[in-house]
């Protein structure tokens, strides 16, 4: 069922997508969108993805405490904090995609209040595509990577709570493909290869890079996405990305179309800790099921100057 008119806390919401999706929520008029993230230093330029039309902004400790005492203007809670994504720890991985969320879930049952969280295509590994929300089977997907894992035991669990008494009313995991797009240039060199790409392109540096394969998807598209089904109150789980896979030369070769230059390459071997080929395409089934607008630009388009 629709929510309008209420408040949605952005768990995240200074970040890629956090922000991004934050922002299409508040310009829909009908949601009122606070945001609770850490931003950093002033350098990194985090805080310029704050929307404008924030209703308010809280500090990550609080979170709990502003949920308790605000719970009944909330409309629900967008979990999209991504700390220790590509930084190597394990335990900050796990605590922002399990053990946070795990706490928010126990909000949203004594509440009664929507849960969305954001997922991965990293759970399948080498799988197809499977949005069941059958628990046995999302504990047969082997993410090969540790952030695939931790996206994978938060989904088993929210889907073993089933519809009984311990689940939320509306609990949604969106399985997000490789985001790029403005609003990431605090990750610095944990940027996604498309930013980079771009970077080096235009400032005629080469670009160490490894061959891979994986499904990149346009913040914006994503954001767009993920805001129809927050606004229009759809559970279940839902693959968020273009639907096709794109090679990391492509990514090089759109990055030299778009700046206009040529781009130096040097290739290397994958590290042992990344997904060398995302052979997993985003589904759009349950999007299609729904009737949802959706469009996913090509690399070309999302690099190129607006």
């Amino acid at each position: 069922m629709p929510s309008q008119g209420r408040k949605f806390i952005v768990i995240g919401g200074a970040g890629l997508v956090g922000s991004a999706v934050a922002r299409h929520l508040a310009d829909d008029g009908s949601a009122h969108v606070i945001i609770c993230d850490q931003l950093g230093s002033s350098g990194s330029g985090k805080w310029a993805n704050l929307p404008a039309k924030m209703a308010d902004l809280w500090a990550p400790d609080d979170l709990m405490k502003h949920l308790d005492r605000a719970w009944r203007e909330v409309a629900g809670v967008l979990c999209f904090a991504d700390a220790g994504h590509s930084a190597g720890d394990v335990d900050a991985l796990f605590e922002t995609s399990y053990h946070l969320p795990r706490r928010v879930w126990d909000y949203a049952v004594a509440k009664q209040r929507a849960i969305y969280w954001a997922s991965s295509m990293q759970v399948y590994g080498d799988a197809t595509p499977d949005l069941s929300t059958d628990p046995n089977v999302i504990a047969g997907f082997q993410p090969q990577t540790a952030f695939g894992r931790a996206k994978q035991a938060f989904d088993y669990f929210a889907a073993s709570q089933g519809t009984g008494p311990d689940a939320a009313p509306i609990a949604t995991g969106f399985r997000l493909a490789s985001v790029y797009g403005q609003g990431e240039g605090h990750k610095g060199a944990l940027a996604s290869l498309p930013h980079r790409a771009l970077e080096h392109a235009g400032a005629d540096r080469p670009l160490t890079l490894w061959e891979a394969s994986r499904d990149w998807v346009h913040v914006e598209d994503a954001a767009n996405v993920i805001a129809q089904i927050v606004l229009q109150g759809h559970a279940g789980f839902f693959d968020v990305g273009s639907g096709s896979l794109t090679s990391a030369t492509a990514v090089a070769k759109a990055s030299e179309v778009a700046t206009g230059k040529a781009l130096a390459i040097e290739t290397r071997s994958a590290p042992a800790d990344v997904c060398a080929h995302q052979t997993a395409a985003a589904d759009h089934s349950a999007l299609e099921k729904l009737g949802l607008a959706y469009t996913f630009r090509t690399m070309e388009a999302g690099l190129s100057p607006l």
